[in-house]
């Protein structure tokens, strides 16, 4: 809910930290109080999009909106690597100036009669045969469950996730990214998902404006058994960069550290060109390298920090995204991980 919210309705009514209307908090001094536009402003920027770096919320409050019913489900054709430049470039050009009611997974935010149009453009792809069309009129809970039943691995399972925000979506960058996605064992995912809209149209927290204008949103979701030890599960997203040399200080992090991307494979050469700043905070996970975390907020970076200094500057609230020890200096990636429960 607090860093950033992205899914089916974002691109008609914003993300999730768009539609916060107030927040109770406890604060690293263990004070509770209201945090909202008028009580705690600074704090209600930051809080929008880092808002477990700064404080625990323990109860929110939110606009809602009416869903009556959706149009949604998912098309799944079988990968082949000589056809599926083709099919994405249809996708693409399919959802070009689609409506704000339209997340293109496929998601209709609205009755069959409405969504019908986009689902014949999207099925009318014929260079493979559709495995499986599962798309039909369901309650807007329905669709949000189907999603969890994808997601939702075995017991035990290991997840790994990278996530960035471009700007278009060339043939150029399809055609390698089909290259590079047949080298992945089973259980990997890369998702391309539109984004604009009406995130575009908010404005006063600490997600920044190139980031709410991509055009799209993309992810590797890496699934796989505890038992597994294959290193193709990461390095097909990343490229494991070794922790640095304990005998080498690590200095603050700045404007410039961010300006430079991080050793990432299909991100850091597939995707760079129309790249636009990191990810969605929400998509940031416990193990992401200091730049990716600084290019998620991008020109916001340097007052975040400022904040993060006010209200947390002991780093009480250190087991989440936030790459810096309470003296602005990187930590290691791994240091994010809690301390295992003592019994």
């Amino acid at each position: 809910m607090l860093l950033g919210g992205f899914g089916f309705l974002s691109r008609l009514h914003g993300l999730s930290i768009d539609n916060l209307v107030e927040a109770e908090v406890v604060l690293a001094d263990g004070r509770i109080v209201i945090v909202n536009e008028k009580e705690y402003p600074d704090l209600w920027w930051g809080l929008r999009g880092s808002g477990p770096a700064l404080c625990i919320a323990t109860r929110y409050k939110a606009r809602a909106y009416p869903v009556p019913v959706v149009f949604a489900g998912n098309l799944i054709y079988r990968f082949h690597r000589a056809t599926a430049p083709s099919l994405l470039r249809h996708f693409r050009d399919c959802v070009k100036g689609a409506p704000r009611e339209l997340y293109a997974n496929m998601c209709y935010i609205g009755p069959k009669e409405q969504g019908l149009e986009y689902l014949q453009a999207l099925s009318s792809w014929s260079g493979e045969r559709c495995e499986l069309n599962e798309v039909h009129e369901k309650t807007f809970l329905s669709q949000q469950d189907s999603v969890a039943q994808v997601l939702r691995g075995k017991r035990g399972n290991q997840w790994f996730i990278r996530s960035a925000l471009i700007s278009s979506l060339p043939d150029e960058v399809i055609n390698k990214t089909v290259l590079e996605f047949a080298d992945t064992p089973v259980g990997c995912t890369w998702l391309f998902e539109l984004a604009g809209g009406a995130i575009v149209d908010y404005e006063g927290t600490c997600v920044p404006k190139a980031q709410r204008e991509a055009a799209f949103t993309i992810a590797a979701l890496h699934q796989w058994e505890m038992g597994v030890d294959d290193p193709r599960c990461v390095t097909s997203a990343e490229e494991v960069r070794s922790s640095p040399c304990p005998c080498v200080p690590i200095t603050p992090l700045t404007m410039a550290d961010y300006s430079s991307p991080p050793s990432l494979q299909w991100l850091r050469e597939t995707i760079k060109p129309v790249a636009s700043g990191g990810a969605f905070p929400s998509f940031l996970g416990r193990h992401e390298l200091p730049a990716r975390v600084a290019a998620s907020f991008g020109e916001n970076w340097e007052r975040l920090v400022a904040l993060k200094r006010q209200y947390d500057p002991t780093g009480l609230f250190r087991n989440t995204f936030w790459p810096l020890d309470k003296d602005g200096t990187q930590i290691d990636p791994s240091e994010h991980e809690p301390p295992e429960p003592e019994f």
